[in-house]
């Protein structure tokens, strides 16, 4: 980075790689979810790994954030590079800001989404053979301390059926 540069053009330059950093997240993201759907565990860990490095590469742009927005060249007032954008005058490179931001939004409930997904199925297998093997579990809500309810298993819908 050459230390001549004016304070818009180190932003732009931020929001370049940022915005590659975030695209490259969800990408990720979808490609995850992709291979979930298809039930391809080994494609899932690995998306996963280059998923973690990607949101390395992603939480360390923070730093940078950081120098950006209490350069000696950045204006004064404004709590967010964003707003400290506005008040150069950079209305083009805040709206572009901006666009990332709702990139990396975006990214972000896609990942809770998808990870809530992961965590359910990654329990699936085990709970059918529960059920089919008719074993009791206690209830997820509603527990009582001075006894617990226990939920009935499948194998015991079977073996009454019969």
């Amino acid at each position: 980075m050459q230390t001549n540069q004016t304070w818009a053009n180190r932003v732009a330059d931020y929001v370049d790689d940022l915005e590659i950093v975030a695209t490259t997240v969800q990408q990720l993201i979808a490609n995850s979810r992709i291979q979930t759907k298809a039930a391809m565990a080994s494609e899932v860990a690995e998306t996963g790994l280059e998923l973690l490095e990607a949101v390395g590469r992603l939480e360390n742009m923070v730093e940078r954030r950081e120098q950006l927005m209490s350069d000696a060249q950045a204006p004064a007032s404004g709590t967010t590079l964003i707003e400290k954008l506005r008040r150069a005058g950079e209305i083009d490179l805040a709206d572009r800001s901006q666009s990332v931001a709702h990139t990396i939004t975006a990214a972000h409930q896609a990942a809770v989404s998808l990870f809530v997904c992961q965590y359910h199925l990654a329990s699936h297998s085990q709970e059918i053979l529960r059920l089919l093997a008719g074993m009791d579990t206690p209830r997820t809500y509603r527990r009582s301390s001075d006894g617990e309810e226990r939920e009935r298993g499948g194998g015991r819908l079977f073996n009454d059926a019969a």
